[in-house]
């Protein structure tokens, strides 16, 4: 054996020993994330939103957990760096619509129509629920038959809501133009 064919075997060991290193290295920089706190609360409920019974089984299927405070926090959400991300994500759709707190915003006869000018273009776009959600959430994507339920209960709220208004519409107009007549007769 020669002096080279010795330094032939030695280069390939070297590989090794830095491959072993830096697998070493990311294991432990990888367990010292888990180190860093995540804040996973739900806070009270304090004025969900008042739906009938099919259209907030849908909202708890494909919403609640990015848009309420009651966030199922899967295993997933306990590794990091995962579980900042959907710390995340869930803080900036609590921010956005909060199915928990939407009384406090909007009187159950606003419900339907804030649903609409506030959810409706993201859920009809297919941005809601989010792409990256749906591969762990499958139950969480919405059918044909969901986006109709969603579509006809905003617009029945709306469509009662406009025959009030053209109601009570009419009937102020009825009071004004008795009023003339009235002072024309004294």
């Amino acid at each position: 054996m020669t002096d080279t064919d010795s330094k032939a075997e030695a280069v390939p060991r070297k590989p090794r020993k830095w491959l072993r290193r830096g697998f070493v290295g990311a294991v432990i920089v990888f367990l010292g994330l888990q180190l860093v706190p995540v804040d996973r609360q739900n806070p009270p409920v304090v004025a969900d939103i008042v739906a009938p019974d099919d259209v907030k089984h849908i909202l708890r299927r494909a919403c609640y957990d990015c848009h309420s405070n009651e966030t199922r926090w899967p295993w997933y959400s306990y590794i990091a760096p995962g579980s900042w991300l959907m710390a995340h994500d869930v803080k900036e759709g609590r921010n956005y619509v909060n199915f928990s707190e939407w009384g406090d915003y909007y009187d159950e006869t606003d419900t339907a129509i804030m649903f609409q000018d506030e959810c409706w273009d993201d859920i009809e776009s297919g941005e809601m629920p989010l792409w990256f959600y749906l591969p762990l959430h499958p139950e969480a994507k919405l059918t044909d038959e969901d986006i109709a339920t969603l579509k006809r209960w905003w617009g029945e709220e709306v469509n009662e809501e406009v025959a009030e208004d053209d109601a009570s519409s009419s009937e102020d107009e009825e009071e004004d133009s008795s009023e003339p007549a009235q002072a024309n007769a004294g």
